[in-house]
């Protein structure tokens, strides 16, 4: 028993400093564990922001190599065929003013109910590729009067598409009534993501940019009328 409390007290020097320099170990690990793993996430995030870097750098060299001018243009004309938005007076005072340069008589404007507000858009976008504003038209006058009207719809900024159309006759006077669609475009709700490609025209969409190229607005419809103050409905022309 000597023998063994002997070889016990020949460790005991060593016991107490071998428990201190594990304990030592123990708590920097402890410590050091959580700042080695957020070195490890933020190398991580370095290698993100690189990579983000270097897709935004290819949009611009690709996006630098565009003719501003003629980028411009393009979008210009692009946004008065299809607007951004709806615009319910100009479309209106176009069509009004496209009737005064044909000496058409206007019996009824009608526009789809609900469909001015912006909500309303997004679902009957889903009937339609495009969303659109729908408008029911009652006109009168003469029958060569009412073809060129039409001929000159298809040519006019915004955009409006004749639906239905039922025309009657007597003599030489006609009445025509139609279903119109005003089409504009919604904002992309992810123009702003990196991993957004950008997408080279196709000779499909430039042949449709450049049949659209030609459409103009209507002369004079760009100035809105003069609404009074009073009781004036300012939908009756």
């Amino acid at each position: 028993m000597k023998e063994e409390k002997t070889d016990l007290n020949k460790y005991r020097t060593f016991l107490f400093p071998g428990i201190a320099v594990a304990l030592v170990i123990l708590s920097g690990m402890m410590v050091l564990k959580p700042k080695i793993n957020d070195l490890s996430e933020l190398k991580k995030d370095i290698a993100s922001q690189k990579e983000e870097l270097s897709r935004l750098s290819q949009k611009v060299a690709v996006l630098e190599s565009y003719d501003r001018n003629e980028l411009k243009r393009r979008t210009d004309q692009v946004l008065k065929v299809l607007p951004a938005e709806k615009d319910a007076p100009l479309i209106m005072t176009a069509l009004r003013q496209l009737m005064n340069d044909h000496n058409l008589e206007l019996k009824s404007l009608e526009i789809g109910v609900g469909d001015i507000s912006t909500e309303s858009a997004k679902q009957t976008s889903i009937k339609k590729d495009v969303p659109a504003l729908d408008l029911e038209l009652s006109l009168v006058g003469i029958l060569d009067d009412l073809y060129e009207f039409l001929n000159a719809l298809d040519s006019i900024t915004p955009l409006i598409g004749v639906d239905e159309l039922q025309m009657g006759r007597e003599d030489l006077v006609a009445e025509a009534e139609m279903e119109l669609s005003s089409y504009y475009l919604l904002g992309s709700e992810d123009t702003s993501k990196v991993d957004r490609q950008i997408v080279a025209i196709t000779p499909e969409e430039e042949k449709i940019y450049q049949e659209i190229s030609f459409y103009k607005p209507v002369p004079g419809s760009m100035n809105l009328p003069e609404v009074g103050s009073g009781k004036e409905n300012p939908f009756i022309y």
